[in-house]
């Protein structure tokens, strides 16, 4: 079994025999999933950032890497690898269960037509969650507003809403709309929330070639005697890998879940999970809060290379 006992340091790519020091980020979201950049402007940005190797993982939709020109000179100029990817979310109890999918083909009819059905199952969450503010909360939305928010490109998730709690001035941030209204709204809807199971995510992951990997398992919520349990379920499912590096971890959270994807011989993984300056300050693309994420070893990405 390889070791995975690293520390996050930084992360050295070879490249023709000259070391360049590069960035890894496995985890970001364009304006498709509700960020503030576009895939081109992400792009870019990780250029200037100097991330040698970077996934747009966006929530329940691949319309953003679809809108991606890769032959784009200053992206065959820069030599950045960009990894397609995809955020799934799925019906828990607790917490939030989100499962990335990478090195999948966009192109799959039943990708495609996945995608299509999460669409709609996303403007019903949408309308339900500002349903169960006005109930709760007594918070309205002007009728233009929501007829916007229901005409975007982009996949709706609860962050859409939190923009609108901010811009009508029922919280000062982002995170305040979260912790005051969504979280608990979401919980009171998720009996009608239609999102996949866990088991299906990864099934299609798998299905269209990509490699299942477990998203910021700190966002479960639950003991880790029922994690452990619940991580052998998604295993024997065909998970392939953990996400051990977040913005959200703390050092020693980073060390235990490199020593559980070395116990579970889970393929290691990581990112920022970047939205842009708007949606969390603190989050920056490539290193996180602190720096937190430089990553010197991956071996999800020994995988992709080996599969292509």
């Amino acid at each position: 079994m390889k070791d995975n006992n690293i520390t996050p340091t930084d992360y050295w790519i070879q490249k023709d025999k000259i070391q360049e020091k590069k960035a890894i980020d496995l985890h970001t979201h364009t304006s498709y999933s509700g960020g503030d950049l576009s895939p081109n402007e992400l792009i870019n940005l990780a250029i200037k950032k100097n991330i040698g190797i970077l996934a747009i993982t966006d929530y329940n939709t691949i319309e953003g890497i679809k809108e991606l020109n890769k032959s784009n000179s200053t992206i065959t100029e820069s030599g950045i690898q960009i990894i397609n990817g995809i955020e799934l979310s799925t019906s828990f109890p607790r917490g939030t269960l989100h499962i990335l999918g990478y090195g999948i083909d966009i192109t799959n009819t039943e990708l495609n037509k996945k995608m299509e059905e999460l669409k709609n199952n996303t403007w019903n969450h949408t309308v339900s969650i500002i349903e169960q503010l006005k109930k709760d909360y007594n918070i309205f939305f002007k009728y233009d507003e929501i007829k916007n928010l229901m005409t975007k490109n982009h996949t709706l998730t609860t962050l859409d809403i939190a923009k609108l709690c901010v811009k009508n001035g029922y919280a000062s941030s982002i995170q305040e709309a979260y912790e005051k209204y969504l979280i608990k709204a979401n919980k009171r809807i998720r009996n009608i929330n239609k999102e996949l199971s866990y088991q299906s995510c990864i099934e299609l992951i798998s299905n269209i070639g990509g490699i299942p990997v477990l998203a910021n398992p700190k966002a479960l919520e639950i003991p880790e005697k029922e994690f452990l349990v619940l991580l052998k379920k998604m295993i024997n499912c065909g998970l392939q890998g953990i996400e051990t590096y977040h913005s959200e971890y703390t050092e020693e959270e980073i060390k235990y879940y490199l020593a559980v994807a070395n116990n579970y011989n889970l393929l290691t993984s990581g990112g920022s999970n970047y939205y842009g300056p708007t949606i969390n300050k603190e989050t920056t693309l490539g290193d996180s809060k602190n720096n937190n994420i430089k990553i010197k070893q991956l071996s999800l990405l020994d995988k992709l290379n080996n599969q292509h």
